[in-house]
């Protein structure tokens, strides 16, 4: 296993959590491919611009690093994704849509917000 070096000296970015994050859902969530997958939704997220943040299937597939944490082998890595996606909605921490688009069909997850379920509405 590679150690962590630590956070560099200097100003970092900072992704925010919710309070509720802490005192709700921490306590509630009994598996690690749910609290991985749910961070993940937070951080990237926060990463979008806009009114409407959501995220695609595909952005979790596509991203490499993230995938290999969840297991050794892509197989694996995409079953344990899609376990913790699954059990995030059961929860209620995601809202989940599948549309049909120019692209084809797609899944789009929001997270439980105000701004998350007027998107879903619309």
């Amino acid at each position: 296993m590679k150690g962590f070096s630590g956070f560099p000296e200097g100003k970092q970015r900072l992704t925010p959590v919710p309070n509720l994050f802490f005192s709700e859902l921490l306590p509630a969530i009994d598996d690690l491919a749910e609290l991985k997958v749910t961070l993940y939704a937070f951080w990237s997220l926060n990463q979008q611009d806009g009114p409407i943040r959501y995220l695609r299937l595909t952005d979790f597939l596509n991203d490499t690093i993230f995938l290999k944490g969840l297991g050794p082998t892509t197989n694996l890595s995409s079953q344990a994704l899609m376990d913790g996606i699954e059990r995030a909605v059961a929860r209620g921490t995601f809202l989940h849509i599948k549309i049909d688009s120019a692209d084809g069909h797609m899944d789009l997850y929001f997270l439980n917000t105000e701004k998350g379920r007027a998107a879903l509405d619309g």
